[in-house]
């Protein structure tokens, strides 16, 4: 059985996120966490709060989190139509990263959560709950939905690489998982300065058709591009991606594109849904 944690903070793309993945995970038998994370914001904060005062906003908060919880699970429990699904519903104070990293050391094998999105390359969502998430590079794969995005068959994943680390198959798992589930062919792809590969990438070149063997897969590549932007349409409308996923290096090739932290950046700027892989340890 998979248990995936699902963050909610009763959004239409937080909900959106949770259909996503009900869909995308139809096939298997399925636990998941959802979770509201509650704590008071910067004006309930404001003035001179006595211990007492500070009790009651807090107990506001958690009565409110319930009463939505409980909508939630009726209008999801409602509708289940994957018999095969199982649900439980629990609401924290706190914040969600705090939580999250309370969780590295539990057996869950996804996080789906929902993105808002942006319009342009200084809108990164500081301070937003995804931007958080993804900054904690924590080691539990992370799907991110974002809100336009509706569940289609995967006919295709994209793995976006460039062969300049080693592969394990512990980091690939959640990728080959959802391969298999929907039949769908992986193509990797390269974004190239130079068409030449070194001989260390074809050695990790080697070992990641090894390790792909048990999937359909395929090798693309594509000329580096100035915007992130243009990159994803590439990849989307040219090779009909319909999840991209990439391993979160410390220091990965997308960083180095734009030299800025474009992990985060698509997050926000794509419509695909986003698998974030952890580094294996």
């Amino acid at each position: 059985m998979l248990r995936i944690f699902i963050p909610t903070d009763f959004s239409d793309h937080s909900i959106n996120a949770l259909k996503y993945a009900q869909f995308l995970f139809q096939k298997e038998q399925v636990e998941f966490a959802v979770l509201h994370a509650y704590e008071p914001s910067a004006l309930q904060f404001l003035g001179n709060k006595s211990p007492s005062a500070l009790k009651r906003v807090y107990g506001r908060l958690k009565i409110k989190a319930l009463k939505q919880l409980e909508d939630l699970k009726a209008v999801v429990c409602g509708n289940n139509q994957f018999k095969n699904h199982s649900y439980s519903w629990k609401a924290r104070e706190g914040h969600l990263t705090e939580i999250i990293d309370e969780l590295l050391a539990t057996d869950y094998q996804y996080i789906v959560m929902g993105s808002k999105g942006a319009t342009g390359l200084k809108e990164i969502f500081i301070g937003s709950t995804t931007f958080d998430v993804v900054s904690l590079r924590h080691n539990i794969p992370l799907l991110i939905v974002p809100e336009q995005s509706q569940f289609v068959e995967l006919s295709n994943i994209g793995f976006a690489t460039d062969f300049q680390n080693f592969y394990f198959k512990e980091e690939l798992n959640p990728l080959l998982t959802i391969a298999k589930l929907w039949e769908s062919t992986v193509r990797t792809i390269k974004i190239y300065d130079t068409l030449e590969i070194t001989e260390k990438q074809k050695r990790h070149l080697s070992k990641l058709k090894e390790l792909l063997k048990e999937v359909d897969f395929s090798f693309h590549v594509i000329e580096k591009y100035s915007s992130i932007e243009n990159c994803i349409y590439e990849f989307k409308e040219e090779l009909e991606i319909d999840l991209m996923v990439m391993i979160d290096y410390s220091k990965s090739f997308f960083d180095r594109l734009l030299d800025e932290p474009v992990v985060k950046k698509i997050s926000f700027h794509t419509r695909l849904p986003f698998l974030i892989l952890p580094e294996a340890n």
